[in-house]
């Protein structure tokens, strides 16, 4: 008897000891992104090495600014997933929060971690004094998309690279009459930032956040008014389609004709292209001259490991992110989202399989990314009120779009406006990582 009991003893030890570890990813991928997402976790559930040791279990936890609160709210009941997806204006939080250990911890002792392949515009968004904190997944930044067979039609013969261009293309191609637009893009603060950057400039001083916390917003900058200042003439003239907040209405204005060209992200062109009824081109986001020094801003989000779990499951999440910076994933990311490849041999190597002549539209968005100089202004900004901070810019467009006085004065009062809220929100936030 007692032979017996010990054997059933070991039985169950042996199998609690070989049950599969379970690692909880949060992220915030809808739609056919979402679906991808799934696909790739579970090829990475059923590698050998993986089979009965490590499960990674996804959940939806709603849109990036949805799945960063509740992610607040479960680290404050000591909860929360293994590994988990946040947008690009979290990671000052994240860095901050003092709830995660840097990914650069861990390629620090694994020198088999492809973090050479990792393209620089893309690394250097998430990398802070030289340190990679989290891993660029979802990369992504703005576009034009337009519409070949209308620009023929207007006998526009390329797609506008300055302001003064665009202002007359959009013009062009607009007919008020019949609620045709020459152009249009989302009302967000993503494209006021993109913008600025197209032309060198910070959107927080000092230098973004990059080398000291942010302090003063950069709303008043002459780059800053000459963007929301085109806006609004654009808008006063019938000739850019305002539609709102939301991401989807401009793409469905552009996609049924009712806009010639769109603004948005590249994570959208082969959808675009797939959905489109008329031949569709795109070109780099233009300037407000030739000689403007910036360029674009990566967007999206990235990975973080989480440091409220036992050593074992964060090594099996950085397994785990590992995996998902392979090229095999990263490719196949890329060919059927339009999100960058974060690797620079993934691109090279789909430019010699002929992806890129078969698709000319996502190599103009490749090139667009890589010629982006490095600057403060294109790493992007770094401030713990992000969120807090676009809300101020996008309420600030809102109302010179919707004011009828002079244009150059109304946009000086609504960014003046903004500045100050920003200003005392990053004081704020300061003051208490401070004490």
């Amino acid at each position: 008897m007692k032979c017996l009991l010990m054997t059933i003893v070991a039985l169950l030890s042996t199998s609690a000891w070989a049950a599969p570890q379970t690692l909880q990813f949060w992220h915030s991928m809808t739609g056919e992104k979402g679906k991808l997402l799934s696909g790739i976790i579970d090829q990475f559930n059923q590698l050998d090495e993986n089979k009965g040791k490590l499960v990674v279990q996804p959940q939806f936890i709603g849109s990036y600014e949805e799945g960063l609160n509740k992610l607040r709210t479960a680290l404050i009941g000591g909860r929360g997933p293994g590994v988990v997806q946040i947008t690009d204006v979290g990671t000052q939080v994240m860095i901050d929060s003092d709830a995660i250990v840097p990914l650069q911890d861990f390629i620090d002792r694994d020198p088999e971690f492809p973090l050479a392949q990792i393209l620089p515009p893309i690394r250097h968004y998430y990398e802070i004094a030289g340190k990679l904190y989290s891993l660029p997944f979802a990369t992504s930044n703005p576009i034009l998309y337009y519409n070949i067979d209308a620009f023929k039609k207007a006998g526009i013969a390329h797609p506008p690279t300055t302001y003064a261009e665009l202002e007359a293309d959009a013009l062009k191609l607009s007919n008020p009459s019949e609620k045709i637009t020459g152009l249009t893009w989302p009302l967000n603060s993503w494209f006021f930032e993109q913008f600025l950057a197209r032309e060198g400039v910070t959107l927080v001083n000092p230098g973004n956040g990059r080398g000291a916390r942010a302090k003063e917003a950069n709303y008043l900058d002459p780059a800053a008014i000459a963007f929301v200042s085109m806006w609004d003439r654009m808008s006063r003239n019938q000739s850019f389609g305002n539609v709102g907040r939301d991401w989807d209405p401009p793409e469905q204005n552009f996609l049924a004709g009712r806009s010639a060209m769109l603004i948005t992200s590249t994570s959208d062109i082969f959808e675009n292209l797939s959905e489109a009824p008329f031949k569709m081109g795109t070109a780099p986001i233009p300037s407000q001259s030739a000689k403007s020094p910036g360029g674009t801003i990566i967007g999206g989000n990235s990975l973080w490991i989480m440091k409220n779990k036992p050593l074992e499951e964060q090594n099996g999440a950085y397994r785990f992110i590992k995996f998902m910076a392979s090229a095999k994933v990263q490719e196949n990311w890329h060919r059927h989202t339009g999100y960058f490849p974060i690797r620079s041999d993934v691109i090279d190597s789909l430019k010699k399989q002929g992806f890129y002549d078969q698709y000319p539209v996502a190599w103009v968005a490749i090139q667009q990314m890589r010629a982006s100089p490095d600057l403060p202004a294109t790493r992007g900004a770094l401030m713990g009120v992000f969120p807090e901070v676009r809300e101020h810019i996008a309420t600030a467009i809102e109302e010179v779009l919707s004011g009828q006085s002079d244009i150059k004065a109304d946009v000086e009062k609504a960014l003046k406006k903004a500045k100050a809220k920003t200003d005392f929100s990053l004081l704020r936030y300061n003051r208490g990582k401070s004490e």
